[in-house]
Protein backbone atom coordinates (compact mmCIF):
# COMPACT_ATOMS: atom_id res chain seq x y z
CA UNK A 1 0.00 0.00 0.00
CA UNK A 2 1.42 3.46 -0.88
CA UNK A 3 2.49 5.65 2.01
CA UNK A 4 0.74 9.01 1.67
CA UNK A 5 1.71 11.92 3.90
CA UNK A 6 -0.83 14.61 4.83
CA UNK A 7 1.00 17.83 5.75
CA UNK A 8 -0.49 20.31 8.17
CA UNK A 9 0.06 24.07 8.27
CA UNK A 10 2.93 23.93 10.79
CA UNK A 11 4.94 21.75 8.43
CA UNK A 12 4.23 23.96 5.42
CA UNK A 13 5.34 27.06 7.32
CA UNK A 14 8.47 25.38 8.68
CA UNK A 15 9.49 24.51 5.13
CA UNK A 16 9.60 28.25 4.43
CA UNK A 17 11.34 29.40 7.61
CA UNK A 18 14.95 28.41 6.95
CA UNK A 19 17.04 25.78 5.26
CA UNK A 20 17.73 23.56 8.27
CA UNK A 21 14.03 22.97 8.83
CA UNK A 22 13.28 22.51 5.15
CA UNK A 23 16.04 19.93 4.82
CA UNK A 24 14.80 18.04 7.87
CA UNK A 25 11.24 17.90 6.52
CA UNK A 26 12.40 16.96 3.03
CA UNK A 27 14.32 14.04 4.55
CA UNK A 28 11.16 12.85 6.31
CA UNK A 29 9.13 13.15 3.13
CA UNK A 30 11.54 10.90 1.25
CA UNK A 31 9.98 8.00 3.15
CA UNK A 32 6.60 8.56 1.48
CA UNK A 33 5.27 7.75 -1.97
CA UNK A 34 2.94 10.72 -2.17
CA UNK A 35 2.34 14.01 -0.33
CA UNK A 36 -0.93 15.94 0.04
CA UNK A 37 -2.32 19.06 1.67
CA UNK A 38 -5.90 20.35 1.81
CA UNK A 39 -7.87 23.50 1.09
CA UNK A 40 -8.27 24.22 4.82
CA UNK A 41 -4.51 23.84 5.25
CA UNK A 42 -4.08 26.40 2.46
CA UNK A 43 -6.56 28.65 4.30
CA UNK A 44 -4.39 28.40 7.43
CA UNK A 45 -1.24 29.11 5.38
CA UNK A 46 -2.86 32.23 3.95
CA UNK A 47 -4.04 33.30 7.41
CA UNK A 48 -0.60 32.92 8.99
CA UNK A 49 2.52 33.19 6.83
CA UNK A 50 1.01 35.05 3.88
CA UNK A 51 -1.05 37.31 6.15
CA UNK A 52 1.99 38.32 8.17
CA UNK A 53 3.89 39.10 4.95
CA UNK A 54 0.99 41.31 3.87
CA UNK A 55 0.89 42.99 7.28
CA UNK A 56 4.58 43.87 7.07
CA UNK A 57 4.26 45.03 3.45
CA UNK A 58 1.29 47.29 4.09
CA UNK A 59 2.82 48.73 7.26
CA UNK A 60 6.06 49.53 5.41
CA UNK A 61 4.03 51.37 2.80
CA UNK A 62 2.00 53.30 5.38
CA UNK A 63 4.95 54.30 7.60
CA UNK A 64 7.68 54.61 4.98
CA UNK A 65 10.50 53.69 7.39
CA UNK A 66 12.10 50.27 7.78
CA UNK A 67 13.57 50.05 11.28
CA UNK A 68 10.59 51.29 13.34
CA UNK A 69 8.20 49.00 11.45
CA UNK A 70 10.42 45.93 11.82
CA UNK A 71 11.18 46.66 15.48
CA UNK A 72 7.52 47.18 16.29
CA UNK A 73 6.23 44.10 14.45
CA UNK A 74 8.90 41.65 15.59
CA UNK A 75 9.33 42.78 19.19
CA UNK A 76 5.70 43.17 20.18
CA UNK A 77 3.71 40.74 22.29
CA UNK A 78 1.74 39.70 19.20
CA UNK A 79 1.44 35.93 18.94
CA UNK A 80 2.97 35.99 15.46
CA UNK A 81 5.98 38.16 16.40
CA UNK A 82 8.37 35.21 16.01
CA UNK A 83 6.94 34.33 12.61
CA UNK A 84 7.36 37.96 11.56
CA UNK A 85 11.00 37.70 12.61
CA UNK A 86 11.46 34.67 10.34
CA UNK A 87 9.94 36.64 7.46
CA UNK A 88 12.28 39.58 7.99
CA UNK A 89 15.39 37.42 8.36
CA UNK A 90 14.76 34.73 5.78
CA UNK A 91 12.27 35.96 3.18
CA UNK A 92 12.90 39.69 2.78
CA UNK A 93 16.73 39.66 2.95
CA UNK A 94 16.96 43.37 3.80
CA UNK A 95 19.34 44.27 6.60
CA UNK A 96 19.62 47.57 8.44
CA UNK A 97 22.36 48.99 10.65
CA UNK A 98 21.52 50.17 14.14
CA UNK A 99 18.46 52.39 14.29
CA UNK A 100 20.65 54.83 16.25
CA UNK A 101 23.02 55.33 13.30
CA UNK A 102 20.89 54.86 10.18
CA UNK A 103 19.93 58.02 8.33
CA UNK A 104 16.30 58.81 7.54
CA UNK A 105 17.02 58.62 3.81
CA UNK A 106 18.63 55.18 4.15
CA UNK A 107 15.79 53.98 6.35
CA UNK A 108 13.26 55.03 3.72
CA UNK A 109 15.23 53.27 0.97
CA UNK A 110 15.30 50.07 3.02
CA UNK A 111 11.54 50.29 3.56
CA UNK A 112 11.01 50.55 -0.18
CA UNK A 113 13.42 47.69 -0.87
CA UNK A 114 11.71 45.44 1.68
CA UNK A 115 8.26 46.34 0.40
CA UNK A 116 9.22 45.48 -3.18
CA UNK A 117 10.78 42.23 -2.02
CA UNK A 118 7.51 41.25 -0.33
CA UNK A 119 5.59 42.00 -3.51
CA UNK A 120 7.56 39.16 -5.07
CA UNK A 121 7.51 36.91 -2.00
CA UNK A 122 3.75 36.98 -1.32
CA UNK A 123 2.52 35.60 -4.68
CA UNK A 124 5.51 33.22 -4.77
CA UNK A 125 4.49 31.70 -1.42
CA UNK A 126 0.96 31.06 -2.63
CA UNK A 127 2.16 29.57 -5.90
CA UNK A 128 4.68 27.39 -4.04
CA UNK A 129 1.96 25.97 -1.83
CA UNK A 130 -0.51 25.28 -4.65
CA UNK A 131 1.91 24.18 -7.38
CA UNK A 132 5.08 22.83 -5.80
CA UNK A 133 4.83 22.03 -2.10
CA UNK A 134 2.96 18.70 -2.39
CA UNK A 135 1.87 16.24 -5.03
CA UNK A 136 -1.80 17.19 -4.68
CA UNK A 137 -4.06 19.69 -2.92
CA UNK A 138 -7.22 17.93 -1.71
CA UNK A 139 -9.90 20.54 -2.25
CA UNK A 140 -12.91 18.95 -3.96
CA UNK A 141 -14.84 18.08 -0.79
CA UNK A 142 -14.70 21.56 0.81
CA UNK A 143 -13.65 23.95 -1.99
CA UNK A 144 -12.78 26.69 0.51
CA UNK A 145 -13.31 29.93 -1.42
CA UNK A 146 -11.00 31.97 0.81
CA UNK A 147 -8.20 29.44 0.34
CA UNK A 148 -8.53 29.29 -3.43
CA UNK A 149 -8.23 33.07 -3.88
CA UNK A 150 -4.60 34.11 -4.54
CA UNK A 151 -3.43 37.25 -2.72
CA UNK A 152 -4.01 40.35 -4.86
CA UNK A 153 -2.19 43.65 -4.78
CA UNK A 154 -4.09 46.86 -5.39
CA UNK A 155 -2.23 50.00 -6.48
CA UNK A 156 0.12 50.20 -3.50
CA UNK A 157 -1.12 47.77 -0.81
CA UNK A 158 -2.45 44.24 -0.81
CA UNK A 159 -6.18 43.71 -0.71
CA UNK A 160 -7.83 42.03 2.26
CA UNK A 161 -6.33 38.55 2.32
CA UNK A 162 -9.34 36.86 3.95
CA UNK A 163 -12.51 38.89 3.31
CA UNK A 164 -15.59 38.12 5.38
CA UNK A 165 -17.44 35.09 4.02
CA UNK A 166 -20.89 35.87 2.61
CA UNK A 167 -22.79 32.96 1.10
CA UNK A 168 -23.74 33.45 -2.56
CA UNK A 169 -21.81 36.73 -2.68
CA UNK A 170 -18.18 35.72 -2.18
CA UNK A 171 -18.50 32.31 -0.51
CA UNK A 172 -19.24 29.21 -2.60
CA UNK A 173 -17.63 26.46 -0.52
CA UNK A 174 -19.24 23.26 0.80
CA UNK A 175 -18.01 23.51 4.40
CA UNK A 176 -21.34 23.13 6.21
CA UNK A 177 -22.29 20.14 4.05
CA UNK A 178 -18.85 18.64 4.66
CA UNK A 179 -19.13 19.03 8.44
CA UNK A 180 -22.62 17.48 8.48
CA UNK A 181 -21.34 14.52 6.47
CA UNK A 182 -18.52 13.78 8.91
CA UNK A 183 -20.03 15.33 12.04
CA UNK A 184 -21.64 12.27 13.67
CA UNK A 185 -18.47 10.23 13.26
CA UNK A 186 -15.99 12.81 14.53
CA UNK A 187 -18.25 14.10 17.32
CA UNK A 188 -18.39 10.66 18.87
CA UNK A 189 -14.62 10.28 18.64
CA UNK A 190 -13.95 13.78 20.02
CA UNK A 191 -16.35 13.37 22.93
CA UNK A 192 -14.94 9.98 23.92
CA UNK A 193 -11.44 11.50 23.99
CA UNK A 194 -12.28 14.84 25.64
CA UNK A 195 -14.51 13.37 28.33
CA UNK A 196 -11.45 11.59 29.76
CA UNK A 197 -9.56 14.88 30.19
CA UNK A 198 -9.82 17.80 32.62
CA UNK A 199 -12.33 20.42 31.49
CA UNK A 200 -9.61 22.93 30.58
CA UNK A 201 -7.50 20.48 28.55
CA UNK A 202 -7.28 20.38 24.74
CA UNK A 203 -8.97 23.75 24.12
CA UNK A 204 -8.59 23.59 20.33
CA UNK A 205 -10.23 20.19 20.12
CA UNK A 206 -13.02 21.43 22.39
CA UNK A 207 -13.53 24.40 20.08
CA UNK A 208 -13.73 22.00 17.14
CA UNK A 209 -16.30 19.85 18.93
CA UNK A 210 -18.40 22.93 19.73
CA UNK A 211 -18.29 24.05 16.12
CA UNK A 212 -19.33 20.62 14.81
CA UNK A 213 -22.22 20.56 17.27
CA UNK A 214 -23.36 24.01 16.15
CA UNK A 215 -23.36 22.99 12.50
CA UNK A 216 -25.19 19.74 13.20
CA UNK A 217 -27.90 21.47 15.22
CA UNK A 218 -28.45 24.57 13.06
CA UNK A 219 -29.49 23.94 9.44
CA UNK A 220 -29.14 27.64 8.61
CA UNK A 221 -25.69 28.26 10.03
CA UNK A 222 -23.16 29.97 7.74
CA UNK A 223 -19.57 29.50 8.84
CA UNK A 224 -16.96 32.20 8.39
CA UNK A 225 -13.29 31.53 7.73
CA UNK A 226 -12.61 32.49 11.36
CA UNK A 227 -14.93 29.75 12.58
CA UNK A 228 -13.42 27.22 10.18
CA UNK A 229 -9.97 28.01 11.55
CA UNK A 230 -11.15 27.19 15.08
CA UNK A 231 -11.60 23.63 13.92
CA UNK A 232 -8.69 23.83 11.50
CA UNK A 233 -6.74 20.72 12.50
CA UNK A 234 -9.83 18.51 12.59
CA UNK A 235 -11.04 19.85 9.25
CA UNK A 236 -7.64 19.32 7.64
CA UNK A 237 -7.54 15.78 8.96
CA UNK A 238 -11.09 15.00 7.80
CA UNK A 239 -10.42 16.54 4.39
CA UNK A 240 -7.37 14.33 3.98
CA UNK A 241 -8.63 11.24 5.78
CA UNK A 242 -9.60 9.15 2.75
CA UNK A 243 -6.44 9.98 0.82
CA UNK A 244 -3.63 9.60 3.38
CA UNK A 245 -2.01 6.97 5.55
CA UNK A 246 0.05 9.33 7.75
CA UNK A 247 -0.19 12.90 9.03
CA UNK A 248 2.85 15.11 9.66
CA UNK A 249 2.75 17.97 12.15
CA UNK A 250 4.91 19.68 14.74
CA UNK A 251 1.79 20.02 16.92
CA UNK A 252 1.32 16.67 18.68
CA UNK A 253 -1.19 18.01 21.22
CA UNK A 254 -3.93 18.08 18.60
CA UNK A 255 -2.67 15.87 15.82
CA UNK A 256 -1.73 12.78 17.82
CA UNK A 257 -5.24 12.24 19.22
CA UNK A 258 -6.82 13.22 15.88
CA UNK A 259 -4.76 10.58 14.09
CA UNK A 260 -5.75 7.99 16.69
CA UNK A 261 -9.43 8.87 16.15
CA UNK A 262 -9.07 8.54 12.39
CA UNK A 263 -6.85 5.45 12.45
CA UNK A 264 -3.97 7.23 10.77
CA UNK A 265 -0.30 7.17 11.77
CA UNK A 266 1.03 10.35 13.29
CA UNK A 267 4.54 11.55 12.45
CA UNK A 268 5.83 14.25 14.75
CA UNK A 269 8.03 16.75 12.97
CA UNK A 270 10.78 18.06 15.21
CA UNK A 271 14.23 19.48 14.65
CA UNK A 272 16.87 17.65 16.72
CA UNK A 273 19.73 19.77 15.34
CA UNK A 274 18.20 22.91 16.86
CA UNK A 275 18.32 21.38 20.35
CA UNK A 276 22.11 21.50 20.26
CA UNK A 277 22.23 25.21 19.46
Amino acid sequence: MPRVALLDNTVQIDRQKYKMRRDRIDALLEGFDFTVATSICLLEFKATLIQECITIHNKLHAVGHYTPVVDKLTESAHRQARLRGHIVRNLINVYAPSSFTISEQHDRRLAEKARLALERVIPRLYKWFTDKSVDAILKDDVQCTRALEPPRKKKVAFDVNLPICRRRKNKFCHIEEFVRKHGPFILGKLSAYLDQLPSDAAPQLRAARALFRDVMSDPNIELSHTQCRRAGDCLIALEGMEHSTHALSSNPAEWEPICTMLSRQFVRVDFPAEKTI
